[in-house]
């Protein structure tokens, strides 16, 4: 008999090593009838072992070419579709999902053949809501505290904002600002080096430093295309309305409707008039990069950092078959300054390591020339190098400081030297979940598979990996407790926690 391995990857191996045994065993009927039995069984049993969306017949096939579709009836610009580099991603998504089992298989290989796509701001997904009530869901949506922070260097102010998505964010900038002014500020640091982009928060974050209206740039759409085989330009947009609002929802409907949606923006009180420093990465993404793009037009204001992602498009969901979701580009962005972003970024004024341009700004705003300034950064950056993780700070997430929402009380580790960073926080009696992680999350550190319990006392291996499991730790009485991580080797972390 052909001996069968237990396991997904072998079962089509068998079949056909199957087939040909029947060939050879036509004639004994008993043989045959025991292996289509067999084989039947195997097939039911395989299908029922795991949740529908891992069944192996699910129809991938379909979704890709679904995703097509999709692309050609939605796309911002037909014309890239058709480009090399798109159609030969396209043929690698039809081979991924017929070598997929599961759902989750073919989101991940979908977004990661897609990170160095033709152009950005495609994503697959699982639906949470059907794609129609994205917009809404968007529209009202709350993201907590960790969106903006405003902190104060004697007379400066560090505006930091990490999204441009929520009701929340657009708030706290317009509140911000009020206590800009109400402190009499000399000086404004605004921190978008881990903004991703979002929505409309943008808007205040460029309109209160503004000293007169701005025609920022256009958004493009399929129906410009169909008509241009140019991109548009400044006065193509003279006679149109600017747009104008605050609903996600109403700026898809419009932004597919007309072929150019001018963007302008306009000063608003209070007014800050002292000198902006404005940071950046290329982690600056999407709305972070139109807002850059746009403070960049005040003389006052100067940009710190790295360029940009240079992901600049405007993105829509779209329901596919199985349950999946897909994000698509339906606008491009065009500044009137420099052109198109996408692809390219928004280039710094002053050119460093976004690591130290905090720092750099703020030996500006004290005085020192960009010589003196830059040397002394330079110096910062050869010993951040010395270190694990390039200097990158790193902060103790968790369930007890909302998961870095609440980025006051979130605490960050100190580096002793020797591959050893160090942190101390006061917790009430209970159960804590937690990682350890950079701000923008681009590592982690967590719990090894069904190894999620910590001890006080007891030194635990982690794990660096995407999805690992969270770690949890049980606190009897309210007590002072160390987490120590050893990362020696950075890809075996350790740690040991201890009570003071």
């Amino acid at each position: 008999m052909v001996k069968i391995r237990d396991s997904k990857i072998d079962l089509l191996k068998a079949i056909i090593l199957i087939k040909k045994y029947l060939i050879v065993q036509i004639s004994k009927m008993k043989n045959i009838i025991l292996l289509i039995i067999f084989l039947t069984l195997y097939s039911c049993d395989f299908g029922l072992s795991g949740k529908k969306e891992d069944k192996i017949n699910a129809d991938f096939t379909a979704v890709a070419d679904s995703i097509s579709l999709l692309m050609s009836a939605y796309h911002y610009n037909p014309a890239e579709l058709a480009t090399d580099k798109y159609l030969v991603l396209e043929k690698k998504v039809s081979v991924l999902a017929n070598m997929v089992q599961t759902k989750q298989e073919f989101i991940n290989g979908f977004n990661e053949l897609w990170k160095d796509g033709p152009f950005s701001h495609v994503t697959l997904g699982i639906s949470e809501r059907r794609a129609e009530e994205m917009a809404e869901f968007v529209d009202t949506l709350r993201v907590g505290d960790y969106s903006v922070s405003l902190e104060w260097v004697e007379e400066t102010a560090i505006l930091t904002v990490t999204t441009m998505t929520g009701l929340d964010t657009k708030e706290r900038v317009f509140r911000a600002y009020r206590e800009i002014a109400d402190n009499k500020t000399k000086a404004l640091i605004i921190d978008v080096r881990n903004n991703g982009g979002g929505t409309f928060a943008g808007v205040p974050l460029i309109g209160h430093v503004l000293t007169d209206s701005i025609d920022a740039g256009i958004f493009v759409s399929q129906k410009w295309w169909k008509n241009n085989t140019k991109a548009p330009n400044l006065a193509d947009i003279q006679m149109l309305t600017p747009w104008q609002g605050w609903s996600l929802k109403s700026f898809w409907h419009d932004v597919q409707e007309k072929p150019l949606t001018r963007v302008k923006f306009g000063p608003m009180h209070p007014h800050f008039d002292g000198p902006v420093y404005v940071l950046t990465s290329n982690n600056s993404a999407s709305a972070a990069e139109f807002t850059v793009d746009a403070l960049a037009h005040e003389e006052n204001v100067t940009i710190i950092g790295e360029t940009t992602a240079g992901e600049m498009l405007s993105q829509k969901m779209y329901d596919l078959p199985l349950g999946f979701q897909l994000s698509l580009p339906i606008a491009e962005y065009y500044s009137n300054r420099i052109g198109r972003i996408e692809g390219k970024g928004v280039e710094p004024d002053i050119a460093v390591d976004q690591r130290v341009a905090m720092d750099l700004a703020v030996s500006l705003i004290n005085g020192e020339s960009s010589e003196e300034a830059l040397a002394m950064v330079q110096l910062e950056l050869d010993k951040m190098n010395e270190q694990p993780f390039g200097g990158e700070k790193i902060y103790l997430f968790g369930n007890m400081n909302d998961w870095g929402k609440k980025r006051n009380i979130t605490p960050q580790f100190e580096y002793k030297g020797n591959g050893i960073f160090a942190v101390s926080s006061t917790l009430e009696a209970g159960s804590y979940e937690f990682k350890i992680a950079p701000m923008n999350w681009s590592f982690d550190y967590g719990a090894h598979p069904n190894q999620e319990k910590t001890i006080i006392g007891k030194k635990k291996d982690l794990a660096r990996v995407p999805g690992s499991n969270n770690l949890i730790i049980k606190i009897e009485n309210k007590a002072k407790i160390t987490f120590e991580l050893n990362v020696a080797d950075e890809m075996a972390g350790k740690l040991y926690v201890y009570q003071d």
